[in-house]
């Protein structure tokens, strides 16, 4: 897996995403762990968001837990949680560094999953958008039934794909 350290800018997606998104997480096994207890409730919405991802990238692939002595989980996805005028990246397996090894991630990062709307939400959508993410909110597609889908104006008549981030 990529080495970034926390709060740093995270380069391991899209090139037009770089500028938009801090890295949490990234943790390698020669690298200094922050650590500590965390916040229960912080650690169960952490979980929730993790439960289901929302995914503007693929990938072939995933990455096994380094820290772990022998055969660590394996993790493919990746978590974007908006918040306070950026968006932060993580991996999936936060929540296994956070409950196997200890690892305390920054504080900014705790008010940021609090504060997280669902995703897959419009409030989600709208937060990515404000929080440096427009490129990644022009991907964001939360699975609104045909209903709704159909009371939004045409995506040409708005700035970022389809006005849904502007309401």
């Amino acid at each position: 897996m990529a080495y970034y350290r926390d709060l740093d800018r995270c380069t391991y997606f899209a090139p037009e995403c770089d500028d938009a998104l801090v890295a949490v997480g990234w943790l390698g096994t020669w690298a200094r762990l922050s650590s500590g207890s965390v916040d229960p409730q912080f650690f169960e919405r952490l979980e929730s968001l993790a439960n289901r991802p929302w995914r503007p990238f693929l990938y072939l692939g995933g990455q096994e837990c380094g820290l772990c002595q022998h055969r660590g989980p394996f993790f493919t996805a990746n978590l974007f949680i908006p918040y306070g005028g950026r968006t932060f990246a993580a991996p999936e397996g936060i929540t296994h560094y956070i409950s196997a090894h200890w690892y305390q991630p920054p504080d900014e990062f705790v008010l940021a999953v609090t504060a997280c709307p669902e995703m897959r939400s419009a409030e989600y959508g709208r937060a990515l958008a404000a929080n440096g993410g427009r490129q990644l909110a022009q991907a964001f597609d939360p699975h609104w039934d045909d209903e709704f889908r159909n009371s939004l104006p045409p995506p040409e008549s708005c700035a970022v794909g389809g006005c849904i981030f502007l309401r």
